[in-house]
């Protein structure tokens, strides 16, 4: 999941505090006051940032994926010299 744009209760931005938050949490301080410095008082904007996990990164480290994408690509998209799919 990427990082959220809005909160997904009330539609309130909060892409702009994501690297912030992150960045603090990840240096250890504590998550609700984080959240309480940066001005996130509603208790759905506090969730949505709370419980969002990234792990597009984490995914993109492992070599299956990168092997899955070039079987795609060349079944459905590689395209051979008479201008046929390539199966």
């Amino acid at each position: 999941m990427l990082p959220p744009i809005r909160c997904f209760t009330c539609g309130a931005p909060l892409g702009h505090l994501w690297e912030e938050y992150s960045r603090r949490v990840s240096q250890g301080e504590e998550p609700g006051k984080v959240l309480d410095s940066l001005g996130v008082r509603r208790y759905c904007c506090r969730r949505t940032l709370l419980t969002t996990v990234t792990y597009v990164e984490e995914l993109a480290k492992y070599p299956v994926y990168a092997r899955i994408r070039e079987k795609v690509v060349r079944k459905y998209f590689v395209e051979s010299e008479g201008g046929d799919r390539v199966s």
